[in-house]
């Protein structure tokens, strides 16, 4: 869950040409994002583009010139290792014959800040598909050769399980 949450009401007026596009300040202090909410009411009809942008710079979306045009939508992206210095803006353009609004909600931790969730215990684990379980192996012994053999009594099963969970991973990633 966010720290703090810090909100953005965005109008731009009709005739705003893309060429030349409003940019509109909407900076706060560095802070972490986790995540970007946005809403577009009613109306627009194609009329209204708008990005995220730092600096001139296109954040989201990310390709050079490029909008998100919506009417009557709303959506959440959850960020990860995006801009952390808190220089936003929305640059955007309207090209109908009123004024629209596009609301944003950042939801963000403080700097520093670290997920408070305990470690796992020793010796678990989450395996390849999500199922949690115990491993206990005994180190990998050497034949003094410097190659490392893995103890007899952890392959077999431990194999057999994880390629089973990797099939069924790629089997349903692969839609089937």
């Amino acid at each position: 869950m966010a720290q703090e949450i810090r909100e953005f009401v965005v109008t731009v007026p009709a005739g705003t040409a893309i060429s030349v596009p409003q940019v509109t300040n909407i900076s706060f202090p560095e802070r972490i994002v986790r995540a970007v909410s946005y809403r577009v009411p009613p109306g627009p009809s194609g009329v209204l583009g708008w990005a995220l942008t730092s600096a001139g710079t296109p954040v989201i979306p990310i390709q050079p010139s490029t909008y998100i045009v919506t009417d009557n939508q709303a959506a959440t992206w959850e960020l990860e290792g995006y801009l952390d210095s808190g220089n936003w803006q929305v640059t955007a353009y309207n090209t109908g014959v009123y004024p629209h609004t596009v609301y944003l909600t950042f939801e963000l931790d403080l700097p520093g800040s670290a997920d408070t969730q305990a470690p796992p215990p020793a010796d678990t684990g989450t395996g390849v598909v999500g199922a949690t379980g115990t491993v206990t192996t005994a180190p990998p012994a050497s034949t003094g050769s410097g190659v490392l053999t893995p103890p007899s009594d952890a392959s077999g099963p431990v194999i057999a399980t994880v390629l089973a969970a990797m099939i069924e991973q790629m089997s349903a990633a692969a839609g089937g």
